[in-house]
């Protein structure tokens, strides 16, 4: 993923160039015990020939195993150790010219391999044959021909200082082998962007009231005049009529047309 211009590359422990590195740098690690056994006695030694490419080694396999997905960056710092571990070793050799072109050549892969990890360089294939070329020299046109010219000339504890020396350049091949650049992550062009005012809502019309149904109001009309004729259930005071006689007597008539109740006239 491309971030302020950078590349961020990672690395996955279970890869096989990774699980390789871890086992050179290990390898690393035992050869220089075993190379150096005799040189704890002066403590410069120990402390530049010994100590510090084990502890190099050691945080590498680290960086392997805890920051590959994440940080991996930060193994820029033992390879820089490493490094300061290298030129002090160059400083023996037996030509001037030897030692610069060596210490010219520590320093170029110091700076690439941390130009890389951080990401300035947004390639990883310019570590491993920086890496690897020198190697092959080192095998094939330094170890090799001593070996099968004069195998007397080497001392066991040169040979495990010397395989100890090969082992790192092999891890740090593996390391540029196994690095993978992270895939570019999709910006949003509204992300940054101030959200933009909505308009309000235009109010929905609504629906009319439906009339109130009249069959209630004239059912209720009818209701209460009928109580109101009604004399049992109306709500005002009754006043019984007293009507004695339905048809009223005519002095007039006499009484021949009246009759009692037995019948008589």
């Amino acid at each position: 993923m491309k971030e302020n211009g950078r590349a961020r590359f990672y690395l996955d422990k279970t890869g096989f160039f990774a699980e390789s590195a871890m086992i050179f740098f290990a390898l690393a690690i035992v050869f220089r015990l075993i190379g150096c056994i005799n040189m704890w006695g002066n403590r410069v030694d120990a402390v530049m020939l010994i100590l510090l490419p084990v502890t190099c080694c050691l945080l590498m396999i680290l960086c392997i195993l805890l920051l590959g997905k994440k940080g991996f960056f930060l193994s820029f710092i033992p390879v820089m150790l490493g490094t300061v571990f290298f030129v002090f070793k160059a400083l023996s050799f037996e030509t001037w010219l030897h030692t610069v072109l060596c210490v010219i050549l520590y320093l170029v892969i110091a700076v690439v391999y941390t130009a890389t990890v951080i990401g300035w360089i947004r390639t990883k294939w310019l570590l491993p044959p920086l890496v690897g070329l020198p190697f092959l020299y080192h095998v094939c046109v330094e170890d090799l021909p001593v070996l099968v010219n004069a195998p007397d000339s080497v001392t066991f504890a040169a040979g495990m200082q010397e395989l100890s020396v090969l082992c790192i350049m092999a891890a740090l091949f593996c390391v540029g082998m196994s690095l993978k650049k992270r895939a570019p992550m999709q910006k949003n062009p509204h992300r940054d962007q101030a959200p933009a005012a909505q308009p309000a809502p235009a109010p929905v019309p609504q629906p009319a009231p439906a009339p109130a149904a009249q069959a209630p109001v004239i059912q209720s009309a009818a209701v209460e005049s009928a109580l109101a004729d009604d004399p049992v259930l109306s709500d005002a005071p009754y006043t019984p009529a007293l009507t004695l006689d339905p048809e009223p007597w005519d002095p007039a008539e006499g009484d021949g047309n009246r009759t009692d109740g037995s019948g008589n006239e």
